[in-house]
């Protein structure tokens, strides 16, 4: 008979997703782009393996997600909060820099992901993919168009012109990722994981959208 997976091993086996969606789930970043494997195993203390399977480990993140290109063993895959991405998306900085990339600027969240995914296809990592995941479109234009870095302390991305607004964005990021792993720790079960998670109160969560 086939072992069943635990609580506790599921936990083990998505801390590294849980933790780097957590912004996206507490909706103060409106996506997050990830490898994810489409096979996670672990062993329990008799030697029995476990796997988790991309198609459950999609369904089990409770996340809105777009599979942007799949590959031999894992898929790049854009997780993302609807209400934070539609807010980002209509950032007119951000439709601007869209536009560049032959982004519709009347088009909707979906049409815009479905544009993203196409050139997902036509090059490795389209760098306006950063809007899609809270970088400032002042930082994204400055990687593609090779200005001077601003150094930065502990950078979650490379920081171009002002430095204000990317570690303030940085900061609150890296704040709801810690409050995660405190929650994850004490959460006996996802369920109580992914609600705490979706109602957390961060100060200034504004931030995440400019």
């Amino acid at each position: 008979m086939k072992p069943q997976i635990s609580e506790k091993h599921r936990k083990e086996l998505l801390r590294f997703l849980l933790l780097k969606t957590a912004a996206v789930r507490g909706g103060v970043k409106p996506g997050e782009l990830l490898r994810v494997r489409h096979c996670y195993q672990s062993r329990n203390a008799e030697g029995f393996r476990f796997c988790l399977y991309r198609k459950d480990i999609l369904e089990i993140m409770q996340l809105a997600h777009v599979e942007l290109r799949q590959e031999q063993e894992s898929s790049l895959i854009l997780f993302y909060h609807r209400a934070a991405l539609a807010a980002a998306l209509a950032m007119p900085e951000n439709r601007l820099l869209l536009k560049r990339f032959g982004y519709s600027q009347s088009a909707g969240g979906e049409r815009l992901l479905e544009r993203l995914k196409h050139r997902f296809a036509q090059r490795e990592i389209p760098h306006e993919v950063g809007v899609f995941i809270g970088y400032p479109a002042k930082d994204v234009l400055g990687f593609i168009d090779n200005l001077p870095r601003t150094p930065v302390n502990r950078g979650k991305w490379q920081v171009f012109g002002d430095a204000a607004e990317s570690l303030s964005r940085m900061s609150l990021y890296r704040r709801v990722e810690d409050i995660a792993q405190n929650v994850l720790d004490v959460c006996e079960d996802l369920q109580t994981f992914f609600d705490r998670m979706s109602n957390i109160n961060i100060k200034n969560r504004s931030m995440a959208n400019g």
